[in-house]
């Protein structure tokens, strides 16, 4: 008898708070799509900042008797914050001074 009670107030509940759900499950899965939207220019956004990199300090060098460029890591951080800055802001991605994207 008692469990029967308490699924009767479940329920009640459940017609009582119908509207409020309903929003609540709609708002979720836009939020939901919006997020994954966000994660997918994320990882671009830091796939783009890894080839920048690559490309200025020309990793990608082939040539034995011509050095690769060396370049400090508050020059390389200065140059993404410059070219990617907004983006990463938009995006809330950050540069350390180790050059890890967080």
């Amino acid at each position: 008898m008692k469990n029967l009670i308490l699924k009767l107030v479940s329920f009640l509940n459940y017609l009582w708070n119908f509207k409020t759900i309903r929003r609540f499950k709609k708002i979720n899965s836009k939020l939901h799509k919006t997020i994954e939207d966000r994660e997918v220019d994320r990882i671009i956004l830091k796939g783009n900042i890894i080839k920048m990199v690559r490309k200025y300090l020309r990793v990608d060098a082939k040539s034995e008797y011509i050095p690769k460029d060396h370049r400090n890591n508050t020059e390389i951080r200065e140059r993404v914050l410059a070219e990617f800055g907004d983006q990463m802001q938009k995006l809330g991605i950050r540069i350390n001074d180790k050059l890890e994207l967080v």
